[in-house]
């Protein structure tokens, strides 16, 4: 990451707010019955939230390939 690239400090916050949200939705559904309509509901909203996760993270290590190649020390990106 670099700290005086704009682009950079956008996607880190985007996955900050996808990884809480991914986390926020796991931690109801572990309240939750399984097979209960409720459960499979957010179980669903758990996928997605996932899916944008990766698709986040996915879209830092591109950004971070492409701008910042001499980089090598980045953090990695791990769940």
């Amino acid at each position: 990451m670099s700290r005086d690239c704009p682009e950079c400090q956008r996607l880190w916050r985007e996955y900050a707010a996808a990884t809480n949200q991914h986390v926020a939705l796991e931690s109801q559904l572990r309240g939750l019955e399984q097979g209960s309509s409720a459960a499979d509901s957010l179980s669903q909203e758990v996928s997605t939230a996932a899916t944008a996760r990766q698709s986040v993270r996915q879209a830092i290590h591109q950004h971070e390939t492409a701008e910042h190649p001499e980089a090598s020390g980045a953090p990695a990106i791990e769940d």
